[in-house]
């Protein structure tokens, strides 16, 4: 692997990057900041929560463990959003190809060792799902599948348990994350060598998404798409070669890295990156037991396989 791109942020390859966004800049004498941080764990089938300057060799502070059948093994996708009816939830996916699980947990007042019995909802999803999102105030989650499916998932008014599948689109390629952008009320999309955005319609059993804007094309084999906490009007999105910056006004990606297999790349608002790869590629499961920051950071939880690592907020930006 070709970690210095990211861990001293050489700009290799990179057009037009402007200078201050490296991955691997760092505050001069700024204290690390201490967030909790989600992993999903190929290796014992979990997803974990740790704080950022916490000890990861011991007990997570906040695991959901569904165990291995039923879809649940190899877990790809947890993201927290915030209801009225439940409180902070978790989203979450897994699986593999033609058998694989999207699903939700409580997390407010639910204890902090959850299993396969806390769901308040779960579906079957054979597209080999990666990605799930809350589309708020409609009562719908999509679920990206990386078989060229997206799945629209409508309910009863704010009862998650009553999803069921309303809509499904086949003509994205290889869907690899969604993201909502409560700024322009949009579904971001990634998957192959496009970004696509698309806005819902309906609410509800009657939610649908209606493709919106052009499509943006890159090098491809899109891989995540995540907020740019410091700055609302960019994302930020990962193929199996780049990281990017977008710019949503104008839709324009700018190329910061050239650095293979970056499975998640966030950016917290105190400007720290964090990212994940995957240093065995060609063989499951994915990813590797380091998760990388800014400034040459890195926490390493022994003996696991951290597909994706996501900040723990339930902001949308």
């Amino acid at each position: 692997m070709k970690r210095r791109s990211l861990l001293t942020g050489a700009l290799a390859g990179a057009v037009a990057a402007p200078a201050a966004v490296t991955l691997g800049a760092s505050k001069a004498n700024a204290a690390v900041a201490d967030y909790p941080i989600a992993l999903t764990d190929q290796a014992t089938n979990s997803f974990q929560v740790f704080d950022r300057t916490g000890d990861w060799s011991a007990a997570s502070d906040w695991s959901f463990t569904p165990g291995t059948t039923n879809g649940w093994d190899d877990p790809f996708e947890i993201r927290f959003r915030a209801t009225t009816r439940y409180g902070t939830i978790a989203l979450m996916t897994a699986g593999q190809p033609g058998n694989g699980r999207a699903g939700i947990v409580a997390v407010t007042g639910n204890g902090n060792r959850l299993d396969r019995g806390d769901l308040i909802w779960e579906a079957s999803v054979a597209s080999y799902p990666h990605c799930i999102e809350r589309i708020p105030n409609v009562a719908a989650v999509v679920v990206a599948g990386t078989r060229d499916r997206i799945h629209v998932y409508g309910g009863a008014n704010s009862d998650h348990s009553t999803l069921r599948e309303v809509q499904t689109i086949t003509d994205m390629p290889k869907p690899h994350a969604v993201l909502w952008d409560d700024v322009n009320d949009l579904l971001w999309v990634t998957g192959g060598t496009v970004i696509r955005t698309y806005r819902v319609t309906g609410a509800n059993s009657t939610a649908r998404l209606v493709k919106s804007g052009t499509d943006i094309t890159f090098a491809g084999n899109g891989h995540d798409i995540q907020p740019d906490y410091t700055d609302p009007g960019k994302l930020w999105v990962t193929d199996s070669g780049r990281v990017y910056s977008l710019d949503k006004a104008t839709r324009k990606v700018t190329i910061i890295s050239e650095e293979n297999y970056v499975k998640s790349y966030v950016r917290y608002t105190d400007g720290e990156a964090m990212w994940t790869l995957d240093p065995t590629p060609a063989d499951p499961p994915w990813g590797g037991p380091t998760v990388y920051f800014s400034g040459g950071q890195s926490k390493t939880r022994p003996g696991a396989q951290i597909y994706k690592a996501r900040i723990v907020t339930t902001r949308f930006h």
